[in-house]
C-alpha cells in the first residue's frame, strides 16, 4: 500500500481533518472509538475518540485548535 493511500484510508475511517483557516478539528469516525495520528504543516500528534469523547495531543510542534466537531456536533477536548 502506498503512503498517500494509507493517509486516505485513515481519513476515510476516522473522519479526522483539520481546517487550518478556521482552526476546526473535524472527527467523523466510521469505526467508533479510535486512536490515530494527525500530521500538519505545523507539527504532528495523536487524535481520536475515547468513550465517544475527542482527544488531541501534539507530540511535536503546535496546532491552534479553536473548535472540535464530532459528527457535526461541537464538543470540548
Amino acid at each position: 500500500m502506498h503512503a498517500m493511500s494509507s493517509y486516505g484510508l485513515l481519513q476515510g475511517l476516522t473522519g479526522v481533518c483539520f481546517d487550518a483557516v478556521d482552526h476546526i478539528l473535524y472527527i467523523d469516525s466510521k469505526i467508533g472509538d479510535f486512536k490515530s495520528f494527525i500530521s500538519t504543516e505545523k507539527g504532528f500528534g495523536n487524535v481520536g475518540l475515547k468513550d465517544g469523547k475527542p482527544f488531541f495531543k501534539m507530540v511535536y510542534g503546535n496546532l491552534d485548535v479553536k473548535k472540535v466537531l464530532v459528527s457535526r456536533v461541537e464538543m470540548r477536548l
